[in-house]
């Protein structure tokens, strides 16, 4: 799942779960357990074992595989096996070219080290900051800016008012909420005093991780261009900044931080990288309907490499995000290959890069499609399947067609799977719009994210494949398939319900609609 760690907090709801019972047939009901056993999908489902998910989940988010960063070499490794393991189970390539590898282009900036510098100055002595580590900078426009530095609390007190001093020199802003609503105030302001450029100070949750973590984001141009030039502090060196500028705590308010000087210029380099989708196809057996396609997509990317935690741990391994959903998606193709008979629509099975970077490599397929879009019937995205309780998983966009009714209704028909379906724990979080699914729900495929939320060691190095519960995530996987398997056998398609149909008018206002 793609959130910048300091904006995090969740709730986890727990239902009580409900068991549906078989219709009458008119013959003597015959025993749950026998009508389970001459199932063949329930059959498949059952073979998606825990130790297969282990043995994936321990290889993709080993040491060796150092984060599986976009681009890197691990990351192509990674691509690799996810390849053989489909090859293997028998699904078919259906990336470019009749290979399982789509390539797309990630564009990214570089900073040039020689050509950028941030600190302070008090007393003759200059301080410089650690890019990635101790600041961020957004890409924008170039040029020095230094000089005595004018201090306001926050956006609001910035747009109340700014000292006459601002003018051609560094603003520094207090973020209370982080990198939320009020930044853009912060620029307007900023802008509106003729400020050279600004010091954003960040909120008590941005620690080294989360510069890292937004460093990365931004070089990927997540923000664009800025019309001025910008740099993020981590909390701690922020408040240290401004208490050597003899600001006092919890005072609010703007002034002039006279006997200070602060400086910073920066460069990016672009480039572009040449990085992995990996794509197969289990074709559909029914003439009529294996022309569409049920999607299942899961991204394989993490972060990579970044600052140390307390234990030393440099590698953010991303176990749960999403190496979990990675092994998931590669079981559920497995299963459907031990199918008697395919399904009668094709399952189309996505696994892209870039998701840590904004949902890139997802994106660029919805953008560049190895089939057609409108053919695809729906999309089951699984992000984070292997933590918290063991009993309950979140379709995030249930609420939005009718796939969400279809899970609720194929985890209360399988109670061996011991799964409730819980809502959008966070719904104000807008989840459904930042995770993979999103690029081809733009396209007005309906989608659901199935997922188990978020932790304390998301976006970490302690993200590790000793905190997973693949139990739990092999369940999860049997969900999903059970559920890509009704869709693909059913005459009729999802359909988006009243709320997801103003959802996407929302979308095509704000001029999101590809």
């Amino acid at each position: 799942m793609n959130r910048p760690r300091h904006l995090l907090g969740f709730l986890l709801l727990l239902l009580l779960p409900a068991c549906g019972a078989p219709a009458p047939t008119g013959e003597p009901p015959a025993p749950a357990v026998a009508e389970r056993t001459v199932s063949p999908a329930v059959e498949a489902a059952a073979a998606i074992r825990p130790e297969a998910l282990r043995d994936h989940i321990h290889f993709l988010a080993s040491d060796e595989m150092r984060g599986r960063d976009t681009p890197s070499p691990e990351l192509e490794e990674a691509a690799l096996y996810i390849e053989e393991q489909l090859r293997s189970f028998g699904i078919q390539p259906a990336g470019d070219d009749g290979n399982f590898q789509q390539r797309w282009p990630f564009e990214s900036l570089t900073l040039d080290a020689a050509a950028s510098r941030a600190g302070f100055e008090v007393d003759g002595t200059f301080q410089e900051w650690d890019y990635a580590y101790e600041y961020f900078a957004i890409p924008g426009m170039p040029g020095t800016v230094e000089g005595t530095p004018v201090y306001a609390s926050s956006p609001t007190a910035a747009i109340q008012g700014l000292p006459a001093e601002t003018a051609g020199a560094p603003l520094l802003v207090g973020l209370p909420e982080g990198l939320g609503p009020d930044f853009g105030l912060a620029i307007q302001a900023a802008m509106q005093a003729q400020a050279a450029g600004v010091v954003l100070l960040m909120d008590e949750e941005a620690d080294a991780s989360t510069i890292f973590q937004l460093a990365g984001a931004l070089e990927s141009g997540a923000a664009g261009q800025m019309p001025i030039p910008i740099i993020g502090l981590r909390h701690d060196v922020g408040q240290g900044l401004i208490a050597r500028g003899g600001v006092e705590e919890g005072v609010s308010g703007s002034r002039v931080l006279d006997g200070m000087t602060v400086s910073f210029r920066y460069a990016f380099d672009p480039e572009t990288h040449d990085v992995p989708n990996v794509v197969g196809v289990l074709p559909g057996s029914d003439p009529a309907l294996a022309s569409e396609y049920v999607m299942v997509l899961a991204h394989f990317d993490h972060i990579g490499v970044g600052p140390a935690d307390e234990t030393g741990d440099s590698i953010y391994s991303g176990a749960d995000d999403n190496a979990s959903g990675t092994a998931a998606l590669m079981e559920v193709a497995r299963a459907m290959t031990a199918l008697p008979e395919a399904p009668a629509r094709s399952i189309l099975f996505l696994a892209v890069s870039g998701e840590e970077k904004g949902l890139l490599g997802a994106n660029w397929f919805a953008q560049n499609p190895t089939v057609e879009l409108d053919r695809v019937a729906a999309v089951l995205n699984m992000d984070m399947v292997s933590r918290n309780a063991p009993d309950t998983v979140h379709a995030i966009g249930e609420e939005y067609s009718t796939l969400g009714p279809l899970i609720q209704e194929v985890a209360r028909n399988h109670p061996e799977l011991g799964l409730v379906v819980a809502p959008d724990p966070e719904p104000e979080e807008q989840a459904f719009l930042r995770s993979d699914h999103f690029s081809f729900v733009q396209q007005g495929v309906p989608a659901l994210m199935i997922t188990t939320w978020l932790h304390d060691d998301y976006h970490l190095p302690s993200d590790t494949p000793e905190r997973t519960d693949e139990d739990k995530a092999a369940r999860i996987a049997q969900l999903v398939f059970l559920t890509a398997h009704r869709v693909a056998e059913s005459p009729e398609r999802p359909q988006w319900t009243e709320a997801g149909r103003s959802l996407l008018q929302q979308i095509q206002a704000a001029g999101q609609m590809q």
